[in-house]
């Protein structure tokens, strides 16, 4: 899907040069500047989450799943809402994960000082309130596996995964599935051509095999021998 967004915007820009809708062109390559859904790019996307874990930017990382949750996540049925639910709470303990790793307890702090009330209730939160005050977290048998390299890149991945589901579940505006049903037209176009040419040989191999045995049937006896 994102191969054909980035088509269609090219597209779309070169119809506003040749209309000579300058101002509209700029409004449009702002808007792509600043697109929170990363024209589609599934890598884009995890990749702009990370940085801002990185940057221990916390109020930014929730503005992003929120809009996350709110432009995508919400046009899925109920059933996979648990699944939402569930990588949200390992994006949150990815973000603390990083700030102990980096020394920066005063953020671990500020985290749960910020969302205690969001996060006091639910169960899965429950152990994790003791995090800025206990040594070694990584030694901890309740935090232990989540400080692993291994666990943090399975949670890239299943965040990955689900959101290019997700973008091949979508709907598409009709533009898009213009770009999509030409493309898809001219592959079988291509694929009728190389049919046909198939069709031709094959037809043509018999005729020429009764070719050669009529030229030879005509052949005098010494020759043929």
């Amino acid at each position: 899907m994102a191969s054909a967004v980035e088509h269609t915007d090219e597209l779309v820009r070169e119809y506003l040069l040749y209309r000579e809708f300058t101002s509209t062109l700029k409004s449009l390559d702002a808007e792509m500047k600043a697109d929170k859904e990363k024209g589609c790019r599934v890598d884009k996307i995890v990749e702009h989450l990370q940085h801002l874990v990185q940057a221990f930017d916390l109020n930014g990382l929730r503005e992003y799943w929120s809009y996350l949750d709110r432009r995508l996540f919400r046009r899925l049925e109920d059933a996979y809402r648990h699944t939402v639910n569930k990588l949200k709470t390992s994006l949150y303990r990815y973000y603390l994960v990083h700030t102990v790793q980096s020394n920066r307890i005063e953020k671990t702090q500020e985290f749960f000082q910020k969302l205690a009330l969001e996060l006091q209730n639910q169960p899965e939160w429950k152990e994790w309130f003791v995090l800025p005050y206990i040594p070694n977290p990584d030694q901890n048998q309740v935090f232990a596996t989540y400080f692993s390299k291994q666990w943090a890149e399975t949670f890239l991945v299943s965040l990955h995964n689900f959101l290019s589901v997700l973008f091949q579940c979508m709907p598409v505006p009709v533009l898009l599935s213009f770009d999509e049903e030409v493309q898809r037209r001219c592959q079988l176009q291509e694929e009728n051509e190389a049919l046909w040419q198939k069709l031709f040989a094959m037809q043509a191999e018999p005729r020429t095999k009764k070719e050669e045995e009529m030229i030879h049937h005509k052949l005098p006896y010494y020759v043929q021998n």
